[in-house]
């Protein structure tokens, strides 16, 4: 092959169509790899702000659907753990019933006050009092939910703590004495036991 024949060959080449469409290919892949690094990039900068934003509080990312009984008893155990002597500690934490929720509610309170008189001269007073009370709710994605004033958490019923280092009397005062500060719970709702 000389010279016109490769530059005749590579003209027909680049006139053909599927040149052209090969090169749509090539660019829709580069689009889509594009699009797939943003949302990638995304996701993880999203799980990032969560670990950002929770930071030291008391929930952490795995206990999103854990129940708030099993979130103080994890985190009275990481804080009693780091008590000097204390070694490793085992806590399990008891609640009364489940949390009380005060709604915000609209009320309307009506009065009416009649006085009747009776042919003998007396004079009698009726009143009539109508109370109407209607939950507030605040529209979101999921419907129409209640406004929350406030939500009451439950007591602690009782608390139970199993260290390594309680078998010390100054230890077991020092956990004792966390435990009572921390939940702010009276005496008599907090056992202390040294480990086997």
């Amino acid at each position: 092959m000389d010279m016109d024949e490769i530059k005749k060959f590579l003209k027909e080449l680049i006139s053909k169509k599927y040149v052209a469409n090969i090169m749509v290919v090539l660019a829709v892949a580069v689009i889509a790899l594009i699009f797939s690094s943003e949302f990638l990039a995304k996701d993880s900068s999203y799980k990032n702000n969560i670990k950002e934003t929770l930071g030291d509080t008391l929930v952490q990312e795995d206990t999103f659907l854990k129940t708030e009984e099993e979130i103080i008893e994890a985190r009275l155990k990481e804080i009693l753990e780091k008590i000097k002597g204390s070694g490793k500690v085992e806590v399990m934490v008891t609640f009364e019933l489940g949390a009380e929720i005060v709604p915000a509610l609209n009320t309307v309170e009506s009065k009416d006050t009649t006085e009747e008189k009776d042919a003998n001269g007396g004079v009698r007073t009726v009143t009539s009092q109508n109370i109407t009370e209607n939950i507030v709710t605040v529209g979101g994605t999921s419907g129409n939910n209640p406004m929350v004033l406030k939500e009451i958490k439950p007591q602690v019923r009782g608390v139970i703590v199993v260290a390594e280092g309680a078998e010390d009397p100054e230890v077991k005062m020092r956990l004792y004495d966390a435990v009572k500060t921390v939940l702010q719970v009276s005496a008599n709702k907090v056992q202390v036991y040294s480990r086997d």
